[in-house]
């Protein structure tokens, strides 16, 4: 009876190394290599209600925390991703900047201190949407591709100045407004 209690307490909260996942059958769950042992598939909490669903693939080799709140380590849940030596902190975090740092090299920042988001994609950005309202002083340093009509309430100017308010010569050498 001791032993059998000191198992279960010994298997209440265990550190591993994922082992295999069912990713590709679309499914938040996988095993934990413990030691010496592997567990069942197991569930891996992630943020997900009515409200919203954030789904991050589970990989092969992530380090990772099993709880399982009766003892029995066929029963638990996985608790994910320790930063450990094979997986470090993102170099621009801090103590005011979330972090997302993906594979292909895109980050994404938020800095509440200097109120900031920041997209640094490593290839295109889509956005899909019915209508965009974008208030701000913008730059871009690249092309930017309009599939469709572009509506301004303010002014647009480029590097020769501005492209609302300038006049056209026209073919009869009269001048005429922008439109």
């Amino acid at each position: 009876m001791f032993a059998e209690l000191k198992r279960e307490i010994d298997n209440l909260v265990n550190f591993g190394t994922i082992s295999q996942t069912k990713m590709s059958e679309g499914k938040a769950l996988a095993r934990v290599k413990l030691f010496e042992r592997e567990t069942d598939f197991l569930p891996v909490v992630s943020l997900s209600n009515s409200f919203k669903k954030h789904f991050i693939p589970v990989r092969v080799g992530e380090q990772v925390v099993v709880f399982s709140p009766f003892g029995d380590a066929s029963s638990g849940f996985i608790l994910r991703s320790i930063f450990n030596k094979g997986a470090k902190e993102p170099s621009l975090a801090n103590n005011t900047t979330e972090v997302m740092e993906y594979e292909d090299g895109t980050v994404i920042t938020y800095d509440t201190q200097a109120k900031e988001l920041k997209v640094n994609a490593s290839d295109k950005i889509t956005v899909i949407a019915n209508s965009i309202n974008i208030t701000a002083k913008t730059t871009n340093n690249g092309d930017v591709t309009i599939n469709g009509n572009l509506v301004v309430s303010g002014n647009i100017t480029d590097s020769r100045g501005d492209l609302t308010g300038h006049t056209h010569s026209t073919t009869d050498g009269a001048t005429a407004e922008a439109r």
